[in-house]
């Protein structure tokens, strides 16, 4: 199984269209990716700019199919212009 975490900082005028791109990519998901265990995103309680995702994958094939997706490629950019600063990326693992 892959899995990563992803914490980030939304400027504080594109919030909107921040969970809008992120609403509609999560649905994007689980319509059209079996192999996604699970891809939630939160936002940061007391940090209203700050969002972190959690993404679980059966393997590598299901989460390139995922990034390489027309419908993640398109949102990606759009989203990342929302940000304040770069993404913090961390893979993770099963302990049990």
């Amino acid at each position: 199984m892959i899995s990563s975490s992803i914490r980030l900082k939304v400027l504080p005028d594109k919030v909107e269209e921040f969970e809008g791109l992120v609403a509609q990519l999560v649905r994007d998901i689980y319509a059209n990716e079996p192999g996604a265990k699970f891809y939630e995103v939160r936002r940061v309680k007391d940090e209203p700019y700050t969002y972190v995702y959690f993404l679980s994958f059966d393997d590598q094939a299901a989460f390139d199919r995922y990034s390489s997706a027309d419908y993640h490629t398109q949102m990606s950019p759009k989203a990342v212009a929302c940000l304040d600063g770069d993404p913090v990326f961390e893979d993770l693992e099963s302990f049990y």
